[in-house]
């Protein structure tokens, strides 16, 4: 993707983005709502048209390569009277494939509910459902938008292995998603945009290192003792009896917390590494679940 750009009327979505994404990575694309994330994967899904820039998937336009492309959309409809083999079945033969519903269910942890109606499955099991949908005509490329939003923590961490498993099978992902530990347990590589441009990219170890993002260092203390004055202590927030620290000098300041408050009160610290929040609020200026303002 080269230079897109794309428009609503006045609202300009995405301004000028560049992405590439190589075969039989795992890719994911972060920015806070309204950054851009739906739209710029709508246009290479084929779902979208685009005003301007060039968009290859697979060396092909978008819709000449959505045979190849397994999409699981941010919300997706079944029909509530299939099976969930009956389902698959149909979904393959659109495609022009046939489908094996019965592999297809066991790699997302279903395979005892082939004969279930859609119905009567759960959220989680439909998102599953979902995720195996995408994989009905042997895609060379899946794309993921937010596949974990609003499962529960153990279905989460069940998405994660699936796609896992695609990685391993040599398929390329494209994933979005609103959780930064997501984004850290299963990308290689990761796109961060805002407002329609990308503002950061690079593996999750080189976006911590290159940024030079600052540490998070919990303290119990009280409000009066003023820790934002501490040298090294780039920014500070006293809340619910704690003070919560950022700084890129953890040992000097843990040295100035022991000297101002004793050192009896460093048994009470924690010290949080930076990781890919703390780069996009260096980068952004906001959390990824901010709306623009």
């Amino acid at each position: 993707m080269r230079g897109l750009h794309k428009s609503y009327g006045s609202v300009e979505a995405v301004r000028g983005l560049d992405l590439e994404v190589r075969r039989g990575q795992i890719v994911a694309l972060l920015g806070p709502n309204g950054a851009g994330k739906t739209t710029t994967m709508e246009v290479i899904e084929g779902l979208k048209p685009f005003d301007s820039g060039s968009v290859e998937v697979l060396g092909k336009s978008p819709m000449r390569a959505r045979r190849r492309v397994g999409v699981q959309l941010q919300e997706g409809a079944l029909y509530d009277d299939l099976t969930c083999a009956e389902t698959l079945h149909l979904f393959g033969r659109l495609y022009g494939y046939q489908a094996n519903p019965a592999a297809l269910l066991a790699l997302v942890d279903m395979g005892e509910m082939v004969d279930r109606r859609a119905s009567a499955l759960s959220g989680g099991q439909k998102r599953r459902l979902q995720i195996a949908l995408t994989l009905c005509n042997d895609p060379e490329l899946v794309i993921l938008d937010e596949p974990t939003t609003g499962l529960d923590p153990l279905s989460r961490r069940q998405t994660w292995e699936m796609i896992r498993q695609l990685h391993e099978q040599g398929r390329t992902v494209l994933l979005t998603t609103h959780y930064i530990e997501e984004a850290e347990q299963l990308a290689e590589y990761v796109v961060i945009i805002d407002r329609g441009q990308v503002v950061a990219e690079g593996t999750p170890q080189q976006l911590v290192a290159g940024l030079g993002a600052a540490a998070r260092i919990s303290v119990a203390a009280s409000e009066s003792s003023d820790l934002s004055t501490l040298p090294g202590v780039l920014r500070s927030r006293w809340e619910g009896g704690r003070w919560e620290l950022q700084t890129k000098e953890v040992g000097s300041v843990l040295a100035a917390l022991g000297a101002q408050l004793g050192e009896a009160a460093l048994r009470d610290v924690t010290v949080q590494p930076p990781n890919l929040e703390d780069v996009f609020l260096q980068s952004a200026g906001r959390h990824l679940s901010e709306e623009e303002g």
